[in-house]
């Protein structure tokens, strides 16, 4: 019995040997001299809504993290631009593919504010190619997909992006191309990191005021993943995603390398907030307490935009 179930068990949900293949031959002063390449003004803050939460064993999303349920958060993050407009980190979760992953807590209320900043966003972009990140600003539509950019992988033509609802009339093309770590905006730098998804890509924010924070997207799903280099487990990275397990652990080697060249850089994992998320819809909005993380430099609910 114990070889029938241990074995497969342990394999499948425990193993986290991360393996030799070393971190990207990436540094927080590259990416700090890409973030200042581009003239103009800078993101002030970092302001992010909760859009659905789902409880999930803890292992399943950080291999041999154990079996008690964890908040798997699904967020999106605004960057406000003073005298412009915001810069859009991810989407949040439609009601629809919502449903379709099982997720048993939606706010509808934070969406609805998500929503409203993705038609008024000066740009858009996506951490990776899946319906929680990318999916309900395409199910939008309109003035959010003018402002969006996209890599080749997160095209419509690609595998995964494909599978995704986009909108009718609307064609996309690649605006961030090649593989090397590229400005996207005043302190906004683009880092390709294909692993947990052919189109996923980190993203590094420096603030006008000097504060600095990496989206590390589902490369990095919690805190732990980082800090402990924990894979998803091979239950869900290699039989259910498919993911690229050898360089998921590469990517997650150099966010960590980054973090001890520049303590004070906030790692912004996929899918952990600091601090509980409130199963009534109605209270998704109000702040919690912010720990030692990201939340501690970010501020929770989008700041209301100024009617045109």
């Amino acid at each position: 019995m114990f070889l029938v179930v241990g074995i497969p068990f342990y394999w499948l949900l425990i193993d986290n040997r991360p393996g030799t293949e070393p971190a990207k031959p990436l540094s927080i002063a590259q990416l700090r001299e890409l973030a200042a390449s581009m003239p103009g003004t800078a993101p002030s803050a970092v302001e992010y809504e909760p859009s659905a939460l789902r409880l999930l064993p803890r292992g399943l999303m950080a291999a041999g993290h154990g079996l008690k349920r964890h908040p798997v958060v699904i967020t999106a993050f605004r960057l406000p631009v003073a005298g412009g407009k915001p810069i859009l980190i991810d989407s949040g979760v439609h009601a629809i593919d919502a449903a379709a992953m099982g997720i048993e807590n939606r706010y509808p209320g934070a969406q609805a504010r998500i929503d409203q900043a993705l038609q008024s966003a000066g740009l858009i972009l996506f951490t990776h190619e899946h319906p929680d990140h990318m999916g309900a600003a395409l199910r939008l539509g309109g003035p959010a997909m003018q402002a969006a950019r996209f890599n080749h992988d997160q095209l419509p033509a690609a595998a995964l992006a494909g599978k995704l609802a986009w909108p009718s009339g609307f064609t996309p093309r690649a605006r961030i191309t090649g593989s090397a770590p590229q400005a996207i905006a005043p302190g906004v730098v683009v880092i390709p990191a294909a692993s947990h998804t052919p189109g996923s890509q980190m993203i590094f924010v420096r603030l006008a005021g000097g504060t600095e924070f990496l989206f590390a997207g589902d490369i990095a799903t919690f805190d732990v993943s980082w800090k402990e280099l924990r894979a998803r487990s091979r239950l869900v990275g290699s039989y259910i995603i498919k993911e690229d397990r050898t360089q998921v652990y590469a990517w997650l080697r150099t966010i960590a390398a980054l973090k001890a060249q520049a303590p004070d850089l906030n790692i912004v994992p996929g899918h952990e907030i600091t601090g509980a998320v409130a199963a009534d819809p109605d209270e998704a909005h109000k702040p919690v307490k912010a720990g030692k993380s990201w939340t501690a430099a970010a501020k929770r609910g989008f700041t209301a935009e100024p009617d045109n």
